[in-house]
């Protein structure tokens, strides 16, 4: 079973989003940090989601037409992404 994947509480996060960048600010590391569009498409879902979600399910939700996608590269990049959140102090596998 997949980790379920949960962003740090929404009010530690301040955002912009200007022509497709996305800017963060994470108020509990003191960090800002620029994302590029997919990946600020991935932090918005996954803050979201209250209860976490897996990168399966996050890569689907984030797929428009989920029919053309080529869900074992799509899984990977959101897991990338998800990788680099872990990394960067913006997300955290849930443990429990």
């Amino acid at each position: 079973q997949q980790p379920r994947w949960r962003a740090v509480p929404d009010d530690a996060l301040a955002w912009r989003e200007w022509d497709g960048d996305f800017v963060v600010f994470n108020e509990r590391t003191g960090n800002t940090h620029l994302l590029g569009e997919f990946a600020g498409e991935v932090l918005r879902h996954l803050v979201a989601t209250e209860d976490g979600t897996a990168a399966a399910t996050l890569a689907a939700g984030l797929a428009a037409d989920p029919c053309a996608v080529d869900h074992a590269s799509w899984s990977r990049a959101v897991a990338e992404v998800l990788s680099d959140f872990a990394r960067l102090g913006l997300a955290q596998p849930d443990k429990s």
